[in-house]
């Protein structure tokens, strides 16, 4: 890091983020081992101690080591090789980390296959792995039985969502969600799987090498054909040294819910494998969705947690919690979509009222960085921010069409340098090629295309995605997300959502707004107090054509706010006009 006095105004070069950081933290290298071979190290003197927790089961390192080996012979027993693919479609379970583990230790790769993807999807990421086994919960059959001739897939392995749950809760739960599954020779229970190899010959683990994939997550598909973000053992390694540090408070045994689905990169590397390389019990959750969200933090009293922004803000309006002590959260985590300071501020008010006695934590990150790139901790944050660059990590903004660095506060792509950067897109180098921008010195840079800037702190500031605009009818190109900071600043806004939708053959801005409880105008009143503001601070025609007042947004199955569904909401709105206010307005 360079002193104040020879700082050169570019984040990239000063990285006056260091200062966070303490010498031996700095100095210390990422660990050259496969992650299981980390995880393992860091526990086999605590084999006694809880792993994992399923439904209120408790299951400790010893048992979850020894059943990783009884997979990891069945697996050899089904001629798994190392570099083979094996797909899991499941969400968390014991047999999920067993099978993970497993091929870890093999030295092949886990393709996690997100379950909501369409058939077509799921054939395409299939059948471009050549895998010939496939991990299928029981409750997600139903998804792909009508594909199965289709797939490349020789055998699936049915995971049972209730065998490792405790004995009464198991009885009562298999009754209620019984499926018919077709088992042959092709299809096969888990206990049948596990007993192929029981006469297999114990074998070493695959050795490390730095650039041998582990796990492949898969881009949203959101927006074109899904693809394959392979991740290595050293890019997860360096995630999870992060976070050994006198920065965050945690200790053995502490508990951490295990929300976030594994198909996401933050899912499995932040919310599975980094609690489990620190001794802290991970809660596995095989849902997800708010009212989940709400339930497991009463039922669980879990330490830690990291939930997108949408569930905070649904647990902050839940009666439920509204009288909940949440004294035991020692580390309130948010990440995966944009949190106005407005928004942090309201959580944080929410936290502190029921006892919390920190600060929600940010965080940013993609899948094709290795999941975290930015995070902030309770001893260095700022409100606003998603915190400064982990450890090993440089980032910086960009402007898109020259690729010059920009300096502090100056908004462009941000781009990140980071050794958790994913291997490559499975079999699409000229999709890997486009993500990758190197510069001229050499350094390869993941476009994130998010639009943010870097203080002289060396935090992140991001405003919104680039695609996050609309073309108005004299060709200007405007940003949702400045619209949105305009009518933030009325203070009984609680959130609101930007969209251009197209009219007479170009597109209108129109917002979608949750209003705060404690507000005491009426809508004509804050309407007109919004749109006033936004008429000053605006472009003529980045000015929202009309409002939509909201209990709350439509979410995904993923937990993110599902902007598509926002924009064919077209009736029902609110627009000022010089003549007064008309209600019930479709666009």
């Amino acid at each position: 890091m360079n002193s104040e006095n020879n700082l050169t105004g570019f984040p990239s070069i000063d990285k006056p983020w260091l200062k966070y950081f303490s010498e031996e933290e700095l100095s210390t290298p990422v660990p050259e081992k496969t992650v299981y071979e980390l995880i393992y190290e860091n526990n086999c003197d605590h084999l006694t101690d809880t792993a994992l927790e399923y439904f209120k089961k408790k299951i400790t390192y010893k048992t979850m080591f020894e059943k990783i080996e009884l997979t990891k012979a069945a697996l050899i027993a089904n001629r798994v090789k190392k570099s083979d693919n094996v797909i899991m479609f499941t969400s968390s379970s014991p047999e999920l980390v067993y099978s993970l583990f497993a091929i870890c230790r093999i030295g092949a790769v886990a393709n996690m296959i997100n379950p909501i993807f369409t058939h077509e999807q799921i054939i395409d990421r299939v059948n471009e792995t050549d895998a010939e086994i496939m991990f299928v919960l029981d409750q997600l059959f139903d998804r792909i039985q009508p594909i199965l001739p289709k797939l490349c897939i020789k055998k699936i392995v049915i995971i049972s969502a209730f065998d490792e749950m405790p004995a009464v809760t198991k009885m009562v739960a298999s009754v209620k969600t019984k499926k018919h599954i077709p088992y042959s020779d092709k299809i096969v229970r888990w206990r049948t799987f596990i007993s192929e190899g029981k006469n297999t010959n114990k074998t070493t683990d695959a050795m490390y090498e730095n650039d041998i994939p582990l796990v492949m997550v898969n881009s949203s598909g959101t927006t074109n054909r899904p693809k394959g973000i392979v991740l290595t053992n050293k890019g997860i390694n360096s995630t999870i040294i992060h976070y050994d540090s006198p920065n965050f408070s945690y200790k053995r045994g502490d508990k951490f819910l295990q929300i976030i689905p594994c198909f996401a990169s933050t899912g499995l590397v932040l919310s599975l494998l980094m609690p489990l390389y620190f001794g802290i019990i991970v809660i596995l959750e095989p849902l997800y969705n708010q009212k989940i969200f709400v339930k497991d933090i009463k039922q669980y009293k879990p330490n830690m947690l990291i939930g997108a922004t949408s569930l905070w803000h649904y647990a902050t309006r839940n009666p439920e919690l509204k009288n909940i002590d949440l004294s035991f959260i020692t580390l309130p985590i948010t990440g995966g979509e944009h949190i106005s300071a407005d928004s942090e501020i309201e959580i944080n008010e929410f936290l502190q009222n029921a006892g919390c006695k920190v600060k929600l934590l940010k965080g940013y990150g993609m899948c094709e960085l290795g999941s975290t790139v930015t995070t902030d901790t309770p001893l260095h944050r700022k409100n606003g921010s998603v915190g400064y660059p982990i450890r090993g990590v440089n980032i910086s903004t960009f402007d898109i069409l020259t690729n010059k660095k920009m300096m502090y506060g100056e908004r462009g792509e941000i781009r990140v340098d980071s050794p958790a950067r994913m291997k490559e897109y499975y079999k699409n180098p000229q999709a890997t090629k486009e993500f990758f921008y190197t510069d001229e010195n050499g350094i390869m840079w993941g476009r994130t295309g998010d639009i943010g800037y870097v203080d002289e702190d060396g935090f992140l500031f991001v405003l919104g995605r680039a695609s996050d605009t609309f073309t108005s009818k004299s060709g200007e190109k405007i940003y949702c997300f400045d619209i949105e900071a305009a009518i933030r600043e009325n203070k009984n806004v609680a959130d609101c959502e930007v969209v251009g939708i197209p009219s007479n053959g170009h597109d209108i801005p129109v917002a979608h707004i949750i209003v705060r409880d404690k507000c005491k105008l009426s809508e004509d009143e804050l309407i007109a107090t919004i749109h006033s503001n936004c008429q000053q601070k605006l472009s003529m025609q980045a000015v929202p054509c009309g409002y939509k007042i909201r209990k709350n947004f439509p979410v995904k199955d993923s937990g993110k706010r599902d902007i598509e569904l926002i924009k064919q909401d077209r009736t029902d709105f609110i627009v000022p006009t010089c003549n007064g206010i008309l209600h019930g307005i479709s666009f």
